[in-house]
């Protein structure tokens, strides 16, 4: 590996997962001819979307060293009101603005909840996500209920020849990139994974920034809500299940430490996209439905295992750093 290539991917840590996903991309198009074409890509991005949107919001949380469990459970619960009222009032209108308040709500009193009580986010959105999950099932009385065809177009669309869920994707993956670059929210948002407490004395408002930020996480899951709701046809009380770490797989494998601090809204929408094509893979290869968990289960545990490696690593050369600046300091105190 040449040294450019290296300090790239030591700058740029999405850079790794990138080129994991070419080359798995090249694996498969030799294995299926089928996979290098226009609408296999289009079908492969459409499939990742909800993942990807997800997962945007997921890394703004891990970067403050959170962590949600819950996002699942707000999939399925926004789901679930969209579809409830939708069929009580007939009002797309009234429906969409309650089911995308709802989601950004449920997400901001995550954070709130974790603020307050200081309570581990773990601990928290897992508690929540057993909350969230019961209110749908209690709402819809665990009944599938379908929705109009007209919703469709937002999961199965085309704008000037472009899938909707692809549109929506690129619009909330610019909005993630510009809020994490370019504004205080995006530089407060690191500040507090790289050392909360530091943020704390230089005060940041920690408090506020956690609760916006797991409060955009429930807004993009409310928006993947209904692009999986129009794509399957209708609610369904399975949906959601599992999907919360699938995301934070995908934010993991695009770069983002769980410690907090360093990560891109970029790389995690390349690590969904890699999910989506190891799916790919184990379709083309005819596999069992079941081994689909154990192939992502152990991507997440390698993506962690990657993780705290390099951070370890990371801690090890600092300490040779600060231990040869001392090396060299001491000497020149003492002819001094």
């Amino acid at each position: 590996m040449s040294q450019k290539l290296r300090s790239l991917m030591s700058r740029q840590k999405w850079v790794a997962i990138a080129l994991a996903t070419i080359v798995l991309a090249g694996i498969l198009s030799v294995v299926s001819p089928v996979f290098l074409t226009l609408s296999n890509f289009q079908a492969i991005l459409v499939q990742s979307s909800v993942t990807a949107i997800m997962a945007i919001g997921m890394t703004f949380i891990i970067l403050t060293a959170g962590i949600d469990i819950s996002v699942g459970a707000i999939l399925f619960v926004t789901s679930a009101l969209f579809a409830q009222l939708y069929m009580d009032t007939e009002s797309y209108l009234i429906a969409f603005t309650a089911t995308i308040t709802c989601a950004t709500l449920l997400g901001a009193l995550n954070g709130l909840l974790v603020v307050k009580f200081k309570i581990s986010p773990l601990i928290t959105t897992l508690a929540t996500y057993s909350i969230y999950r019961g209110a749908a099932i209690h709402l819809t009385g665990a009944q599938n209920i379908p929705v109009p065809r007209e919703m469709g177009f937002i999961g199965n669309g085309r704008i000037l020849g472009i899938p909707v869920p692809i549109l929506i994707l690129i619009v909330v993956l610019i909005i993630g990139v510009y809020v994490l670059s370019r504004t205080r929210l995006g530089v407060y948002t690191r500040a507090i994974g790289n050392s909360e407490r530091s943020a704390k004395e230089t005060n940041l408002p920690v408090d506020k920034v956690l609760i916006l930020v797991y409060g955009f996480s429930g807004l993009v899951t409310g928006i993947a809500a209904l692009i999986l709701l129009a794509r399957v046809g209708g609610l369904q009380s399975g949906i959601g299940i599992g999907i919360e770490f699938t995301v934070i797989a995908a934010v993991i494998l695009g770069g983002t430490k769980l410690s907090g601090g360093s990560g891109t809204v970029v790389g995690s929408v390349i690590g969904a996209v890699f999910l989506v094509l190891i799916d790919n893979g184990l379709n083309l290869m005819n596999a069992s439905p079941y081994i689909y968990d154990i192939v992502r289960g152990s991507v997440l545990l390698a993506a962690v295992a990657i993780d705290r490696y390099s951070a370890v690593r990371q801690q090890a050369s600092l300490e040779a750093q600060r231990a040869e600046r001392i090396g060299i300091d001491t000497p020149r105190v003492a002819a001094e």
